[in-house]
């Protein structure tokens, strides 16, 4: 099975930046960002999507894609917002989209590249290609007949033992390494290693990682390259792991700390549990500045104000939110 996906040499280096990844993901966590502003939701969105269809030649700013979210006429192209809105639904429909499915990752390439972007969205392709890899080379992609079995496995991976940033990295490079559809095969690769990274944090929903690869787009195409051509990952995944942890130093430097109120905490906690049943100390691990006291008293505040009930008593205690927030 993992024969067929390029191999990626794990260096120090390596090590270092994921646990560097890490650390920023739990000084997050521990200023209660289980999500971004709205607002700053919003604008990353917009960078994201503006630097996923501009890695793929369109010439639309963030602020014609904030326009577009806002329905305000812009100065493109029909195919330009044309991309731009069929990103804006696929990203909309991520929490939707099952990462470990063959059958809904092929619904996400129908939602980009559908209404009439290319023919028979949502499709493996059925013919040979090729593609530009300098502006006077091109290199012909895997055989179709085998883009199926290519696929499968590559989904097979995605069940193994590797941390969820390396999968959803070593993804993305065999996605575009398969190139299993005619065309929107790097926009659905950026798309469904976001969706992976979900499974690691939410908060990796909100980030802006795609703009990031635009800003050093020739990095990673070089990057690709290197790797199809000296069958080891290894410098891509550091590259992309870089992106990763520019994106999150973004999200820290802009988001500002949420205020440690008890209304703050509870508004986060209907988020995060929604309909899950959960314990005091879960409720505590949610928020890793608060003492158990203050834990208890929140609960019991809540309870009094029947925003949650409670089962079972002391030790065995647990709580569930009466009207969950889902959104």
């Amino acid at each position: 099975m993992k024969e067929n996906i390029i191999p990626l040499t794990i260096s120090p280096t390596i090590i270092q930046k994921i646990v560097e990844i890490e650390k920023l993901i739990g000084r997050l966590e521990g200023v209660q960002l289980s999500k971004p502003t709205p607002k700053l939701r919003q604008k990353n969105l917009a960078k994201s999507i503006a630097g996923s269809t501009g890695i793929e030649g369109n010439s639309c700013s963030v602020a014609q894609v904030q326009a577009i979210i806002l329905n305000e006429p812009v100065t493109l192209s029909k195919k330009e917002q044309l991309e731009i809105r069929n990103s804006l639904d696929a990203y909309h429909m991520l929490p939707e989209f099952n990462p470990f499915s063959i059958t809904s990752l092929l619904k996400a390439h129908t939602k980009l590249m559908g209404n009439g972007l290319m023919l028979a969205p949502g499709t493996f392709r059925r013919s040979p290609i090729e593609v530009y890899i300098t502006e006077t080379e091109t290199r012909n992609m895997p055989d179709w007949k085998t883009v199926n079995t290519r696929i499968e496995k590559l989904f097979d991976y995605l069940e193994g033992d590797d941390l969820t940033l390396i999968k959803s990295i070593r993804f993305h490079l065999e996605f575009v390494n398969i190139h299993p559809f005619i065309d929107g095969n790097g926009r659905l690769a950026r798309l469904w290693q976001t969706r992976l990274l979900m499974e690691e944090h939410p908060i990796f929903e909100f980030l802006d990682v795609e703009s990031m690869v635009f800003e050093n787009r020739t990095k990673y195409y070089q990057q690709i390259r290197n790797a199809q051509e000296f069958k080891d990952s290894a410098g891509f995944a550091l590259f992309m792991l870089e992106q990763i942890e520019c994106s999150l130093q973004s999200l820290w430097k802009n988001s500002g700390v949420i205020s440690n109120s008890y209304t703050d905490r509870i508004t986060i906690a209907q988020h995060a549990f929604t309909e899950k049943e959960f314990t005091r100390q879960q409720y505590q691990q949610l928020f890793k500045t608060i003492s158990s006291a203050t834990a208890s008293r929140d609960l019991a505040k809540s309870r009094g104000e029947k925003i949650i009930y409670r089962m079972g008593d002391k030790r065995t205690a647990r709580y569930q939110f009466i009207n969950p927030r889902k959104t």
